[in-house]
């Protein structure tokens, strides 16, 4: 078991830019806490992880999205308000990261073998090369955590 010395969270609404955030926290977290040999691994995993959840989640509608990526002011606090939340923990300790993602669906992540000609679902075989380990859980109070650990060493 490991004891983690470090631990940084971070909520956010499922938006489509959830992903750029979470990435943005992820690199002061990892530069405060000198464990940046793992920073490039890290944005790539909790890339997939937060866009996964957010997907899982769900977002604003059609119409919703295209004024939110023409102005991202525009959209109305009322709107946002409605929307779910994302929540992303960093924890660190001996040479270990361990990036833990929760989303409101009770629904597994479905690991696919990547279709070469397909635009999208290699994203959890891309983590699987990139981590030690990765799993998840269902949550007590729904949803479920989605994690993974990565090595620092």
């Amino acid at each position: 078991m490991n004891t983690w010395t470090h631990q940084s969270g971070l909520t956010l609404i499922a938006l489509p830019n959830a992903a750029y955030w979470a990435r943005r926290h992820t690199e002061e977290v990892l530069k405060r806490w000198d464990a940046c040999v793992v920073l490039g691994d890290a944005k790539l995993v909790i890339t997939e992880f937060i866009s996964n959840a957010v997907r899982a989640t769900g977002t604003l509608d059609v119409r919703q999205q295209e004024a939110y990526a023409r102005a991202p002011l525009t959209v109305r606090f009322t709107e946002l308000s409605q929307l779910a939340w994302v929540r992303l923990r960093l924890s660190y300790g001996r040479a270990m990261l361990l990036v833990e993602v929760w989303d409101s669906s009770d629904e597994p992540p479905v690991e696919q073998l990547p279709d070469f000609e397909s635009e999208g679902g290699r994203g959890l075989f891309v983590v699987r090369a990139y981590c030690d380990k990765w799993g998840w859980y269902p949550t007590q109070g729904g949803g479920k955590v989605v994690w993974a650990e990565l090595s620092a060493s």
